[in-house]
């Protein structure tokens, strides 16, 4: 089976080239199935909280999308902050062409996914209670969370692995194979949901377990087709497993910067989500709810995100600065236009979106209310992911991290702490604020950027 999934990866390969051409055209070639690999991502997350909403109820919705989700959510930015170095340095190198550096960060990329995933895996394990307690989850919810969270940290060697493998298929511009990697977590996900939640009634051992064994099973795809893949990105986790010292610390450099600006969005979530479960049961699973709903639009800015990232990699490796600087433009325009049909879509089928989570009417209109006061204001994230994105692109680390410090952690926390929150709705609002602080300094750093108003000599 996966001899015949490894030529059909092979014979459906897209183009890489993306240093020369229409940009807008290449951005759209490369969106339906980079995006189509997030909303697969997004509908086995879906199963979890369908699955969990209408067999088990709210309890159920707010162990799983609660706390426990606002302290993963922190751990998969950081992996993705690491990831994203592996991208970056992938890409700049394949714009040069430098084969064997390719192949070195690739090697190396993959050791840092079982190494780091297994440090990290370790501490989550051991502060799981800890950062529960910490975030005064509800008692009654409290035990299923803690299930959740010690089988997800388990899980987090096999998807980072996984990760690492999507991000360099992405680095070349590749955005079709990963859809089919997805496809595979996406659709054993459900079927172990439905087995173990819906049939054998286990609840959230059950969803977790189901979690657990889809990512693992994907992690082994990945590997099994990089090994038997002949082009650039070969990988023979038995023979090349190891790392190059160079690459480790390019990793690192990139990576750690990278990671802490996305913690600097998942941070203040952890504070939001212990805000929200002040407000009891329904306002916790009307959270969870609004954040699958709201999660769609996440899913169309990361793909411009990650589609940003490639281009401007391959781009500022090639030293086409002014192309980098076009893509990001053009990146902004797309998001933009994504930003106002996502608004408009949430404001007219919102809570018949909301009501596949939970039925309780009380749930419902509370996540309703959330729902309709961030998404309208979608537009004022116009620069923050594709100037980060571009920015990640050409290997620019530290001032986006400094920008996002101040414009998204310490004024959220600033707000969270000082403001007085009287509905949940009043929490959520500071997304938006904090959304258009960070557009605003993002632009005026990156298109001011004089580096990157001229090709080099």
């Amino acid at each position: 089976m996966l001899r015949k999934l490894n030529r059909y990866l092979q014979k459906h390969r897209i183009p890489k080239d993306v240093l020369n051409g229409n940009i807008y055209q290449q951005m759209l070639l490369f969106f339906f199935p980079v995006f189509m690999s997030y909303l697969l991502q997004l509908v086995y997350g879906f199963a979890d909280s369908i699955i969990l909403g209408r067999f088990v109820g709210k309890e159920g919705l707010a162990s799983v999308g609660g706390s426990a989700t606002a302290i993963i959510n922190v751990i998969l930015n950081l992996i993705a902050g690491m990831n994203s170095a592996v991208t970056v340095l992938v890409a700049q190198n394949y714009g040069r062409r430098d084969d064997e550096k390719v192949n070195s960060v690739i090697r190396t990329g993959f050791y840092t996914a079982v190494v780091l995933g297994t440090l990290i895996m370790t501490v989550l394990l051991l502060t799981s209670p800890f950062l529960l307690d910490l975030m005064k989850q509800p008692t009654e919810s409290r035990g299923n969370s803690l299930v959740y969270l010690r089988f997800y940290a388990v899980a987090l060697i096999p998807y980072f692995v996984y990760q690492t493998g999507l991000s360099i298929m992405r680095a070349f511009g590749d955005g079709k194979r990963p859809v089919y990697f997805i496809l595979i977590i996406a659709i054993t996900k459900i079927l172990f949901d439905l087995l173990f939640a819906g049939i054998f009634k286990l609840g959230v051992f059950g969803t977790s377990l189901a979690t657990f064994l889809s990512y693992l099973l994907c992690a082994i795809a990945i590997l099994w087709v990089f090994k038997h893949t002949p082009d650039i990105h070969g990988y023979d986790w038995k023979k090349d497993f190891g790392y190059d010292r160079e690459e480790l610390k390019s990793i690192f450099a990139i990576g750690v910067p990278f990671a802490l600006q996305s913690a600097t969005f998942a941070l203040p979530g952890t504070v939001v989500q212990s805000r929200i479960n002040a407000f009891g049961t329904d306002a916790i699973a009307a959270y969870s709810a609004f954040n699958n709903v709201d999660n769609l639009f996440w899913c169309y800015v990361n793909t411009i995100g990650t589609n940003t990232i490639t281009m401007t990699g391959q781009s500022y490796g090639a030293g086409k600065y002014r192309r980098v600087r076009k893509i990001a433009i053009s990146a902004a325009v797309i998001e933009g236009t994504g930003a106002l049909f996502f608004s408009w879509m949430f404001y007219l089928f919102g809570y018949d979106l909301l009501s596949l989570f939970s039925t309780d009417p009380a749930v419902l209109e509370i996540g309703f209310a959330m729902l309709k006061r961030v998404s309208s204001l979608y537009i004022l994230y116009l620069f923050v992911s594709t100037v980060a994105s571009a920015c990640k692109g050409c290997g620019m680390a530290k001032t986006p991290m400094v920008i996002a410090f101040f414009s998204i952690l310490l004024f959220r926390l600033v707000y969270l702490f000082t403001v007085s929150l009287h509905s949940p709705v009043d929490v959520v609002f500071c997304f938006p604020l904090s959304w258009a602080l960070n557009s605003a300094l993002s632009a005026l750093y990156f298109f001011t950027n004089p580096k990157l108003k001229k090709d080099p000599q």
